[in-house]
């Protein structure tokens, strides 16, 4: 696209792109799925992956679109926030109800307060998007919360960890709020599966 070559990109054009991208890789992943639950999926998955890829970027900076980032599940981009935020919706799921614990001394592995760490910082991390007037730092702040949980997802059981169970379980329930929050002040969808 380049507005002074007379190149133009309408945006139907894009998204319409975008969700027929996003819904490859979902009928990749879910084969399980309806067609229906598929394309709702894409689009959400589509549409935040644009939306996601313009905000990240410095106003003052050019933006260099590319789809291999703006739709990779593993890197710094809306599916992989999206993604992180489904995965805590699952667990939550699998775990059913759960009494909510509030004892910091259950959480004691470096992964559990690095994640700790990283979500006491949203409230700041607004104020300083708002503030400064840089909203990039939020698609970068939903980044960091998904590479975290990530990270304690992979290294530390949470629905097999005996009596630290619901400490566990209360703290993916705030990494999914704090997700959820960060993906809808964006404008993004926030899907419990994908």
């Amino acid at each position: 696209m380049s507005t002074r070559k007379g190149v133009v990109v309408y945006l139907d054009d894009l998204l319409d792109e975008a969700e027929e991208r996003a819904y490859e890789e979902v009928r990749k992943r879910r084969t399980d799925l309806s067609e229906e639950r598929m394309r709702e999926i894409a689009r959400d998955i589509g549409r935040g992956a644009l939306r996601f890829n313009i905000v990240r970027v410095q106003a003052e900076k050019q933006i260099v679109f590319k789809w291999e980032e703006a739709l990779n599940f593993e890197g710094n981009s809306a599916p992989f926030v999206q993604y992180a935020h489904a995965r805590c919706c699952s667990i939550l799921g699998k775990a059913g109800g759960f009494e909510r614990a509030i004892e910091p001394s259950a959480l004691t592995d470096p992964y559990e307060t690095k994640l700790i760490r990283i979500i006491a910082q949203y409230p700041s991390v607004v104020r300083d998007c708002g503030a400064k007037r840089r909203i990039h730092l939020l698609p970068a702040y939903g980044q960091e919360v998904a590479a975290a949980f990530n990270q304690f997802y992979a290294y530390v059981p949470v629905l097999r960890s005996g009596e630290r169970q619901a400490a566990r379980l209360t703290l993916v329930e705030a990494t999914m709020w704090v997700l959820r929050s960060v993906l809808g002040t964006l404008g993004l969808a926030a899907p419990e599966e994908m």
